[in-house]
């Protein structure tokens, strides 16, 4: 395994401010940070690789465990702390993590009464560190680094493997889209648990950049303020972050020295993409739209922004060292012929994990993964998404996994779940009265806005041969419900969209 660790990776000068902490508002330069990191580093240290467990914030502390965890030379999952305590009891069980570390404020349900783990010593005030009373039962391959959960709000048990050289290799292909230098500075809009975030840390890191944090919603004033006493130059989002930003003015925001605009993770609408497009050439820089998927590390390609306005709807081309092709039937499409998008680069996954044995294993795929995505190449090369093959779906910038809500709404009655734009649509054969309940408490349980969620009785839940719900039959047969048989979610307290913490 190459040694890893973003700080240990390059040549980049010590004293440059590298992170602002917008919470306590204190820079650190890379030495600074590179000193913090070693520190909670040796309070990581067991007998072999380990496998952590981070509830994380975005702020310092949270960023120093994750970098020291992999500067360790452990496995780290990157875990949401506002997750349900049931899913984070859920998760902890299966995988018995060596270590844990969570706000104190968020703690997980392993701390109370458990003998399976004892706090140790923390390096900052507010944070726990929980070792287990009996690590290392599990070997981790010596590649293994990070691991995502597949649907960042249920906390899926079914994680991604990602090795040190996807995450390295990814950064650079980021970088070298977007052109990142030591001169970009950005603050970062995203969970660094989730895997936008944590790219955004990753690049500029490894371009020697600087980069914000905060915990402040990005519709708060005091957001604006730390990007503005940050002097940061670049910002990026998910389209729920521009469908925000649109509401705000960014004119009125006075953050004047930002000119570089990214959007990922997802479709950002035709005529944002145009009006940010024009924002950022007026402020002499400009927007670039990208595609990615965790199971590619974060990025698979991006629309360079000289060729937005003939083509805002595309996901553009692919990264620097990456191959992009559409196949169908096994075999390649020619220009205009849709298929699935097939993707092959050296920051492909190394495979999924859904049991501690998983941890062991060794790369699956070599380097190549189906994206689950349906699209098409026109003859200009530019690659284009036209739906998706898959139960997975973005909502709010969140991955929601569809099987697992009809698996948490399951004690409620048979349901079956579709998408469509801005919400999630659950079919029920049982009277609405009886399935609201359960909705509104899923709801909370995901930190989603119970907007996201409607209610529509059928008679039957249309199944194929084989007992499987037919879904396409449910997407055809949607429409717009009647009043009869639609039923939006009351609203719940602390239900406000996770993009915006």
């Amino acid at each position: 395994m190459p040694d890893a660790g973003f700080l240990r990776t390059s040549c980049h000068d010590p004293a440059a401010k590298t992170v602002f902490d917008g919470n306590a508002e204190e820079w650190f330069t890379r030495a600074q940070l590179t000193a913090h990191v070693a520190d909670v580093a040796d309070r990581l240290q067991f007998p072999r690789k380990a496998l952590g467990f981070l509830f994380a914030w975005n702020d310092f502390p949270s960023l120093v465990a994750y970098l020291a965890a992999i500067q360790a030379g452990h496995a780290v999952a990157m875990l949401n702390p506002e997750l349900d305590a049931a899913l984070k009891a859920r998760l902890i069980s299966r995988f018995q993590p060596d270590f844990i570390v969570a706000p104190e404020s968020h703690p997980p349900p392993s701390i109370c009464g458990n003998p399976l783990y004892r706090a140790v010593a923390s390096r900052y005030p507010g944070q726990l560190l929980l070792r287990s009373t009996a690590p290392n039962q599990h070997p981790i391959h010596p590649d293994l680094t990070l691991l995502i959960s597949t649907s960042g709000s249920t906390g899926s048990p079914k994680l991604v493997r990602l090795s040190w050289t996807n995450l390295e290799s990814n950064a650079c292909q980021i970088n070298n889209a977007l052109h990142n230098t030591e001169q970009d500075r950005t603050v970062v809009t995203a969970p660094i648990f989730n895997g936008y975030g944590q790219s955004v840390i990753h690049t500029m890191l490894t371009a020697g950049g600087s980069f914000a944090l905060t915990r402040a919603r990005i519709i708060s004033r005091e957001f604006w303020d730390v990007a503005r006493q940050a002097e940061c130059t670049a910002i990026g989002g998910v389209p729920y972050f521009y469908q925000t930003l649109d509401r705000l003015d960014l004119n009125s925001l006075d953050v004047p020295r930002l000119t570089k605009f990214v959007q990922t993770g997802g479709r950002l609408p035709v005529h944002l993409a145009r009006k940010y497009h024009s924002i950022a050439q007026g402020r002499g820089g400009g927007l670039h739209l990208m595609y990615g998927q965790a199971e590619a590390t974060a990025r698979i390609t991006g629309l360079p922004p000289e060729l937005l306005p003939e083509a805002p709807d595309s996901i553009g081309v692919v990264l620097p060292g990456g191959r992009l092709w559409v196949e169908r039937g096994g075999c390649e499409c020619g220009p205009m012929e849709e298929g699935e998008l097939i993707y092959h680069g050296p920051n492909v996954m190394m495979g999924y994990a859904t049991c501690p044995g998983d941890l062991a294993r060794a790369d699956d795929l070599g380097g190549t993964v189906a994206t689950g995505d349906l699209g098409y190449r026109d003859s200009r090369g530019l690659f284009f998404i036209t739906g998706r093959a898959s139960r997975f779906v973005k909502l709010h910038g969140w991955r929601v996994s569809l099987d697992e809500v009809e698996e948490l709404l399951s004690h409620a009655g048979t349901v079956a779940a579709i998408d469509e734009p801005d919400r999630l649509v659950i079919y029920t054969e049982a009277s609405t009265d009886t399935l609201a309940g359960a909705v509104t408490q899923l709801a909370a349980r995901l930190t989603l806005h119970p907007s996201c969620f409607e209610i529509r009785v059928i008679e039957n839940i249309p199944r194929l041969a084989n007992g499987k719900v037919n879904y396409s039959s449910l997407a055809r047969s949607a429409g717009p419900a009647s009043d009869e048989r639609r039923s939006t979610v009351p609203a719940h307290q602390g239900g406000d969209s996770p993009v915006e913490r």
